[in-house]
Order: structure tokens, then C-alpha cells, then sequence
């Protein structure tokens, strides 16, 4: 009951301050950042924000850009490496909050920065859409201004609630130049032990395979049992015969969830940001994520891996047809996941298919996501 109290007088006291806010002048050059990955241990740095701050930061001088960090630990790498970051609840961080004509995310805008966003114009990166027909269908605490997809396919994806009244753009995914680029300070956020080992891997194991899989979270579950997912007897064998190595990296919502290597072959993949990983692999494993879609970029085989496909889609529906837009071999068990990665790294017949689904996602697929972001969003200041 205290909780329940505590939480309406924040609900009610944040309003309040958000129609205050309004009488704060807004400063057009002035942009705030605001990402939503964190852990128990911290907020990690990652997805589209990050990396549109990365490249703004670096390359547009006239614009303030600042980080508003979740974590103190955080704020402070970053302005060890030169950037403007604050702590949420900081002075500063208030400030240029309620200073900022411009709020992006790429998330839902959390109570505790909408309350200083009166006025702000909040630009939504978005995180993704795969095959989930939910995602995205939660109320807001406040619309959009502007949202960027990578095609008009992925921005028909969206719901119209979350869409109305925002202008809509495709100019790509922020975090999708990291596949192309070695991107200055991309690193933080990032494991540098995992991309150590990766690399260690294949330098030592020229014609090994690194395979990533990477499933996505399943409501109502508060851990994935991997073992009932997969048969690892089955699978150690298999890779060491072939010379894998199986990376597993768990969504971000089993944060609570302990990441252990199961031995020399199976690695847990520590929560951070994914992308310096995704690039480094070279095959995907899929079920119903959104990542699929930013792999395809890369040109690389996908297997997916639906094995309770048909509960999952009774409880999450799809808002696309799976078969069609998830363009790889299907397996439903560890036998059949088995004989699929083997086959399509043997002789790949799915390109032409993912080549179509690639036209699908991405109506560019190049490094300049962030660029041309970022010249929209000032194009936009001068009108």
C-alpha cells in the first residue's frame, strides 16, 4: 500500500512539473540523449542513442549534445572521454533537460525524464521491430515529435497509436553504422573480454565458425532454462567435431539472470551492448527478435530457432507472416537446429530470400544512418 501511495504522489508531482516546464526557455541547439539498457550492476551504453550521440558529438560541434545517464559510473566514462554526460538527478542533468529542444530516445520516455520535457520536441529512434505484434502498443506519457525507421516497410510495422501526430522519417538505424565502421569510443558499453576472446578465437582458429544465438524475452518468464531450449549433449559434440564456438547472448530483460560459459565452446555473452559482437560473428541463430533484421546487413546466413512457436504466437501474436519475412532454414528441435546450421554453411540457398527481406527493412545499407539523422534533425531547426 505504502508503494502503491508513494508511486501516485511521483504520477502527480511529475505531472506538475512537466506543465512547469514549459515556462523554461528552449534552447534549439541544445539536444538530450537518453538510452534505457541498464543491469543490476549499471546502465550500459547502447543502441540507437548511443550511437547518434557518438557520431553528433563528434562531428557537429554547434550542437550541444548531452547524455542524460541512468548511473553515475557512466556519466563519468563519459566525460573522461570528452562528452557531456550528468547524472539523471543532477543539477546539470535537470538543466539542460528542461533546456532541450530536442529529446531523444529510443525507447518509451520514462516518468522521471518526461517530467522535465515540456516543450522539448522528443525524437524517437525506436529500438526495433521484429515479428511481435505488441511491441510498441503501450501508452505513452508523451508523443512524438518525430520517429526514425530504416524503410517504410518497419515504420508500417508500428502501431498508429504510437505513430499519431509524430512526422515520420527512414534514414536507418543509428546503431547499424557500427557494422560497416570502426566508430570512435563505440567500445563503451561494450564487453572488450568477449571481443577479446572472439578474436583470440579466430585468430588462432582461422577457419572456425563463431554462431550466435540470441533469443529474444518471453513474457511471463522470468529466466530462460537454455537447457530445456537446447540439448547441450547434443551440441558440444557438434561443435567441437566442426570447430564452433555457440555464443548465447539473453535480452536485456533477463537482466537478473546469471551469465555463466557452459564450457570451453558454449559462452555466455555478458550484457552490453550487442553490436561490436553482431558484426564479429558468423552466423546467426534467430527466433522472433528484432535483431534479425540489422544481421541481414551483413550478408550472413540466419537459422531460426521458433521451437515453441505456436504458444508464442497464441501469447504475443505476430504482426507479419513469420514464415515469410524470417528468411532462413525453421528448426524445432536441437537435432533439427543442428542439421540447418550445418546445410546453410554448407550451401547458403536463402540469399536471394534475405536479399528480399533485406529491401524490406532497409532502404539504405550504409554507415550514414547517423548522418543523415542528424542533418534531418538540423535541417528541421531551421524552419
Amino acid at each position: 500500500m505504502t508503494s502503491k501511495i508513494l508511486t501516485l504522489i511521483d504520477i502527480i508531482l511529475s505531472r506538475i512539473i512537466f506543465w512547469l516546464s514549459f515556462l523554461v526557455p528552449k534552447d534549439k541547439n541544445t539536444w538530450i540523449y537518453i538510452g534505457w539498457h541498464h543491469t543490476l550492476t549499471g546502465e550500459i551504453f547502447a543502441d540507437n542513442t548511443k550511437y547518434l550521440f557518438l557520431y553528433t558529438s563528434q562531428n557537429h560541434p554547434e550542437i550541444k549534445n548531452v547524455w542524460i545517464a541512468k548511473e553515475k559510473a557512466l556519466a563519468k566514462t563519459l566525460r573522461e572521454r570528452g562528452y557531456l554526460a550528468y547524472y539523471q538527478n543532477s543539477p546539470k542533468a535537470i538543466w539542460y533537460s528542461l533546456r532541450a529542444g530536442y529529446t531523444i530516445i529510443d525507447a518509451y520516455l520514462a516518468r522521471n525524464n518526461f517530467r522535465y520535457s515540456g516543450g522539448s520536441k522528443v525524437i524517437q529512434l525506436l529500438h526495433g521491430k521484429g515479428f511481435k505484434k505488441e511491441g510498441y502498443s503501450k501508452p505513452q506519457l508523451k508523443k512524438q515529435h518525430v520517429i526514425f525507421g530504416p524503410s517504410q516497410f518497419a515504420l508500417d510495422l508500428l502501431p498508429d497509436s504510437f505513430k499519431e501526430g509524430a512526422r515520420t522519417f527512414i534514414a536507418g538505424y543509428s546503431r547499424n553504422d557500427v557494422l560497416f565502421i570502426n566508430m570512435k569510443d563505440s567500445d563503451i558499453g561494450s564487453d572488450l573480454e568477449m571481443l577479446n576472446k572472439i578474436e583470440s578465437i579466430k585468430s588462432n582458429n582461422p577457419n572456425t565458425k563463431i554462431i550466435l544465438y540470441a533469443p529474444t524475452y518471453r513474457r511471463g518468464k522470468p529466466e530462460l532454462k537454455l537447457e530445456e531450449m537446447l540439448d547441450m549433449e547434443d551440441i558440444l559434440p557438434w561443435l567441437e567435431k566442426n570447430n564452433y564456438y555457440l555464443l548465447i547472448s539473453l535480452h536485456p530483460k533477463y537482466r537478473r539472470q546469471t551469465r555463466r560459459d557452459f564450457n570451453e565452446r558454449i559462452l555466455m555473452v555478458p550484457d552490453c551492448d550487442i553490436y561490436p559482437v553482431l558484426k564479429k560473428v558468423d552466423i546467426l541463430i534467430n527466433d522472433y527478435s528484432s535483431s534479425f533484421s540489422d544481421f541481414l546487413l551483413l550478408k550472413r546466413p540466419i537459422v531460426f530457432y521458433p521451437f515453441d512457436r505456436e504458444s508464442y504466437e497464441k501469447d504475443e501474436g505476430f504482426n507479419i507472416d513469420y514464415d515469410q519475412y524470417a528468411p532462413g532454414p525453421k528448426a524445432y528441435s536441437t537435432e533439427e537446429l543442428i542439421v540447418a546450421v550445418d546445410q546453410i554453411l554448407d550451401n547458403d540457398q536463402f540469399m536471394s530470400k534475405r536479399e528480399k527481406v533485406t529491401d524490406a527493412y532497409h532502404q539504405f545499407k550504409n554507415d550514414k544512418s547517423s548522418q543523415r539523422i542528424s542533418q534531418i534533425l538540423i535541417d528541421n531547426l531551421k524552419k
